[in-house]
């Protein structure tokens, strides 16, 4: 998808780390679950509000999370 939309590769890494299922996930940060495959296939932004709860939830800090992101540009010219 065009734009500047960010896959979010920690995200998912920390998910999986921590055992939980996208479900599990979704529930934590009270979205639909619709919602959180639309962040993680760079359909929409994850909101700042959001990031911020998943870092409280994985014990990491936002800039950690966002280090894993690359913009859709990039990873075409990847």
């Amino acid at each position: 998808m065009k734009g500047g939309y960010l896959m979010l590769v920690n995200v998912e890494a920390e998910r999986v780390r921590n055992q939980f299922t996208k479900e599990d996930l979704s529930e934590k940060l009270n979205v639909s679950l619709k919602t959180y495959y639309n962040w993680i296939n760079e359909e929409r932004d994850v909101p700042s509000k959001k990031l911020k709860q998943m870092a409280i939830i994985f014990g990491t800090s936002m800039d950690y999370l966002m280090q894993g992101c690359v913009s859709v540009e990039e990873k075409e010219v990847v």
